[in-house]
């Protein structure tokens, strides 16, 4: 992990405060450290009929554009997506200077499009996905749908937020559009960035309001058939999925700070640090922010603080925070998603689209691969509403990899990619697994130390490395120390031959002495001084 680590502290008004230089980067992905957005996939025709009357909120992906032509209705409905982003992690008086927006695209189509991104004049209720929670039901009271921004109480202008205006009490959406983003046959993200998107987001957040997004295709790629371009959602994957959401980076600075820190920081895959305490200086309001280098990964970041002798837990810095202490201090894990050894993994994954069986009839798998390259397959639990949740205890350290894969609907589905990292931070769970891991290697029956070497060895090496480096040097040297060490070597003793003598701070005292005599005698007898001996 390499970057740079930015601090700040600031209050609303401050006599020592100086003008905020410090850049943050806040970096806001659905589902993780991250709760306030919610996307609708809504359709219908331009005079508000509509073929699937339904509010469709958790579904993975959203579309837009037509689909294919059908002779049943005449037409296809045109798709459109609203986004709306609440609580946004930014100061109220920060000073916003560039906003991007990401989005992945699921399935492509055949020709080149505009995509439009607008701002929304109506705040709308995003919903449950319809009556039924499944997102093909119709809206339930108060949804946002095709025909209206709050099913049964307010109408869109026009059906689909079709009406702009520049006066907000009566149009749905802007005139102009905030920012626009070209698709060719063969791209995979889509990116939005502009200054109107820029000033808009300036605008929503000093005001604490949500940032409402439109999505559409141009009007005139909207009117060919066959232009129906997916692109994943809010909802898509399991709990820990991250690149393939949508991603809305905003970049910021606060006008005044009290505190001020921008500080370099390499440091190893696997390792923590924890960096000097700094005073608050009276600041209540923090905001910690990482810029890895390329090719670099972003660190998990915790703060913690105190005053009068007493210090609070130690807190996620992934958003802005408020808090009355004396100092403050920053604690650096080099891993992603972090999962301490001893504890338990969790994942929970969700798709509503079961259209052929009972979803508790349904095979929801993650698949593992150990750090060790073994691989390894757990099948989720349902638990209801269209979720499947797996959870289990893993016991080696190190970077772990998965997917999710069902046939819940057609196509068969195939998640991203996701890794965590297995950290040891008890020196007494380490001794536990340790425990664990020669019981194992006794009731293998291998008999050969180069296949129980194999087998494990490298759960044994992660293990001693983790242990030795949570103990300081006097625990090192210390009764605990010394139990380690010499399980440790009686493990190694099972795994290869054992180790021959060490020598100790006692027995490198006698040798000293022995060789002392020999000097002596050497001299008494043959005359000669052996001083180095």
């Amino acid at each position: 992990m390499s970057g740079t680590l930015a601090l700040s502290g600031f209050v609303t008004a401050a006599h020592d405060a100086v003008p905020g230089a410090t850049q943050h980067t806040s970096l806001l992905v659905p589902g993780l450290d991250y709760g306030g957005m919610q996307d609708n996939d809504i359709r219908g025709f331009p005079n508000g009929r509509w073929v699937h009357g339904w509010n469709q909120v958790g579904q993975r992906h959203v579309r837009l554009g037509r689909g294919l032509a059908t002779s049943r209705f005449g037409e296809m409905e045109i798709m459109r997506a609203l986004h709306r982003w609440d609580d946004v992690p930014v100061p109220a008086n920060a000073v916003v200077t560039q906003v991007s927006l990401e989005l992945v695209v699921e399935a492509g189509i055949e020709d080149a499009a505009d995509v439009m991104l607008y701002e929304v004049h109506r705040d709308w209720n995003p919903g449950s996905g319809g009556l039924q929670g499944d997102n093909t039901s119709p809206p339930a009271p108060g949804e946002v749908w095709w025909p209206e921004a709050a099913h049964g109480e307010v109408e869109w202008g026009l059906p689909g937020a079709s009406f702009a205006s520049d006066d907000p009490e009566v149009g749905d959406v802007a005139p102009l559009a905030l920012a626009t983003a070209h698709y060719e046959p063969g791209t995979s993200r889509l990116m939005f960035s502009s200054a109107a998107l820029t000033g808009y987001v300036q605008r929503r957040v000093a005001s604490s309001k949500p940032l409402l997004f439109l999505l559409k295709l141009s009007d005139s790629d909207e009117d060919l058939v066959g232009d129906e371009l997916a692109l994943y959602s809010a909802e898509e994957g399991d709990s820990l999925s991250a690149s393939r959401r949508p991603k809305l980076k905003v970049k910021w600075h606060v006008p005044i700070e009290v505190v001020s820190l921008e500080q370099g920081v390499l440091l190893e895959h696997g390792r923590s640090v924890e960096l000097p305490k700094v005073p608050t200086k009276g600041a209540k309001h923090w905001a910690v922010s990482f810029q890895p280098r390329l090719g670099y990964e972003r660190p998990d970041i915790e703060v913690r603080g105190g005053s009068a002798g007493s210090s609070s837990e130690w807190r996620s810095a992934a958003i802005p925070l408020e808090a009355d202490w004396d100092w403050i201090q920053v604690r650096l894990v080099s891993a992603r998603n972090p999962v301490a050894l001893g504890t338990a993994f969790e994942s929970e994954f969700a798709d509503t689209w079961v259209p052929d069986a009972k979803p508790d009839d349904q095979r929801v798998i993650w698949h593992f691969t150990d750090p060790l390259g073994r691989e390894i397959e757990l099948r989720g639990s349902y638990e209801g509403q269209f979720r499947w949740r797996v959870a289990f205890h893993p016991k080696v350290l190190g970077r772990w990899s998965y997917f999710v894969d069902h046939d819940l609907n057609w196509p068969p589905y195939r998640s991203e990619q996701v890794v965590f990292d297995v950290l040891a931070d008890d020196i007494t769970i380490v001794l536990d697994h340790i425990e664990d891991l020669a019981e194992r290697i006794e009731t293998s029956n291998l008999t050969n130390p180069l296949a129980k070497f194999e087998t494990f060895g490298g759960e044994f090496l992660r293990l001693e490395r983790a242990g030795i480096q949570l103990l300081t040097p006097e625990e090192f040297r210390s009764e605990r120390g010394v139990q380690f060490s010499s399980r440790v070597d009686e493990i190694r003793g099972e795994l290869g031959e054992g180790l021959p003598e060490q020598p100790t701070a006692y027995n490198r005292k006698i040798r000293r002495s022995i060789k002392r005599d020999i000097a002596r005698e050497i001299n008494r007898v043959l005359g000669i001084h052996l001083d180095k001996l």
